[in-house]
């Protein structure tokens, strides 16, 4: 599936590389680095202009990030100490959640640049339109060219078309919308907020020095409220913490995957990141799996390539799943119930929330189900 009917014209061999990588987020920078570290040729693609622009993302990483990758004091804003969780009854429930606030377009380029570094080679505005039986082909500008390649890596996101090119279902998803707004007063904390209106979601407020990252997410089900559903957010923030006339200085949205496909390993192709439904199916969080699997990808890649046999691509399946997969699955079995629950009157919507949010001791307790 996905291979191209016709060959390509003559003369179009764009290059040829060992591994190519599409998408040059968290997930297939880091595969980039840790691919070109152990010699291999390799290109990294993505379709934008500049690297980490726009940002569609809540900017926020737990603290041991730092142990799974190499980032500067410049892409962290500031760092956050706890996580405060409101319910409608007006309780509020406070845990331990120490994290940085990102500047993530600055994150991004760290990243991509620390793969240039160690050897990779980057293309931008450049775009993935089909598999082909020598690698890929990509769009560029008004030609369309041929990049042979022994494996691909797939990091192009949650609408990946790599996903798409090797014929997989799209991966169910949350969908989420997120102002920037000024701060008038500084806070170390994060707020996650729950709601009846915010069906199979929440809302949060994600401080980030001068200003914060405003958001909510929903069912896709529920996209044509989300505006609505913001609205009466901001008006709640602003009776909250007294944020009155609140400056509303950027917007973004997007999807969020909360599905694992069945494989993510295909003869030559591996899937990373939210391609692979990597994002926490409960919080949304991604971008420290996306490091994790993307060196997992690049050197299971690296390896695969060096020893002339792309079977060995398949220890990046098992890794990944024996690292966090179970996380994950865990999360989904959580998010089912969830969805499932949210509008059934016999059930207490607090008692819901703390079986099924990460914040309260009760999510842990069905893990032997999951």
């Amino acid at each position: 599936k996905g291979f191209l009917s016709t060959p390509m014209p003559e003369g179009s061999i764009l290059g040829t590389y060992d591994i190519v990588i599409i998408g040059a987020g968290p997930a297939g920078s880091t595969a980039a680095q840790a691919a070109a570290q152990r010699g291999v040729k390799v290109l990294l693609i993505d379709r934008k202009q500049r690297i980490g622009v726009p940002v569609q993302c809540a900017e926020l990483v737990p603290q041991w990030i730092s142990r799974h990758v190499n980032f500067s004091s410049n892409s962290v804003i500031q760092t956050i100490e706890r996580m405060v969780t409101h319910l409608p009854d007006g309780s509020s429930h406070e845990m331990k959640g120490p994290g940085y606030m990102l500047d993530r377009s600055l994150f991004d380029k760290e990243l991509a640049t620390r793969a240039i570094s160690s050897g990779a080679r980057i293309l931008t505005e450049t775009k993935a339109i089909a598999l082909s039986p020598d690698g890929l082909v990509v769009e560029r500008g008004p030609k369309q060219e041929v990049i042979k390649s022994k494996v691909i890596i797939g990091a192009d996101g949650v609408h990946s078309s790599v996903a798409r090119f090797l014929g997989l279902s799209p991966l169910k998803t949350m969908v989420a919308l997120q102002y920037e707004v000024v701060l008038n007063k500084s806070q170390n904390h994060t707020d996650i907020f729950f709601h009846k209106g915010y069906e199979g979601g929440y809302a949060w407020f994600f401080p980030k020095g001068r200003t914060a990252n405003v958001g909510l997410g929903t069912i896709p089900q529920k996209a044509s409220l989300l505006s609505d559903r913001m609205n009466h957010f901001m008006n709640h923030l602003a009776d909250l913490k007294g944020l009155r006339n609140m400056s509303i200085i950027g917007k973004t949205g997007g999807s969020i995957p909360c599905e694992i496909p069945h494989q993510t390993t295909f003869r030559s192709t591996l899937l990373v990141g939210d391609a692979a439904g990597h994002a926490h199916p409960i919080t949304g969080a991604g971008i420290l799996n996306a490091v994790i699997g993307g060196e997992i990808a690049g050197r299971t890649a690296a390896e695969a390539v060096a020893k002339g046999d792309l079977r060995y691509l398949e220890d990046y399946e098992m890794e990944w799943r024996e690292t966090f997969g179970k996380t994950l699955s865990y999360g989904i079995f959580k998010r089912e119930y969830l969805e499932k629950n949210w509008n059934k009157s016999d059930l207490n919507f607090e008692d819901l929330i703390q079986k099924t949010w990460v914040g309260f001791k009760e999510y842990y307790e069905d893990r032997k189900k999951g």
